[in-house]
């Protein structure tokens, strides 16, 4: 009987395990900067988990995510038709390429980016008390090791 537990426990986590490692995005082999993003994710996981978050916490943290990714979908789908060469006709004329005007479009682009992410994060944070916050710290610089 004991014995039949301790199989059943060991084949339940077995296929939770692969269904997890198979329900992640699915990067190529060579595909390092996605192979990263998981990596960061799945640390970032485990030093969350390690906090001791109340449900509130989690829910807000929840939230947070969600709001953020509805954020990214409203400015992906204002932006649709703009990828590629498609907005490039506005830099390039007669007299040549406008090299200024690209940089500070792209500039324009990457630091809205960054307030973006900086936002997100500062939100996160605010949600921790301030011993989980101390911990957090501690965890993400043995993390960076």
């Amino acid at each position: 009987m004991k014995t039949l537990k301790v199989l059943t426990i060991v084949a339940i986590t077995g296929l939770v395990g692969a269904t997890a490692v198979h329900a992640g995005p699915n990067c190529k082999k060579d595909d390092k900067q996605c192979q990263k993003r998981i990596e960061n994710r799945s640390a970032m996981k485990e030093i969350f988990q390690q906090l001791d978050l109340t449900a509130e916490q989690q829910s807000a943290l929840r939230e947070n995510r969600q709001g953020m990714r509805a954020q990214m979908k409203e400015i992906r789908s204002k932006r649709q038709g703009k990828r590629g060469m498609a907005h490039m006709g506005a830099y390039v004329s007669a007299e040549g390429f406008d090299k200024q005007a690209f940089m500070d479009d792209a500039m324009k682009k990457a630091q809205s980016r960054i307030e973006k992410r900086a936002e997100g994060f500062e939100k996160t944070i605010n949600i921790l008390t301030p011993e989980q916050r101390e911990k957090f710290a501690t965890l993400l610089k043995e993390k960076q090791k």
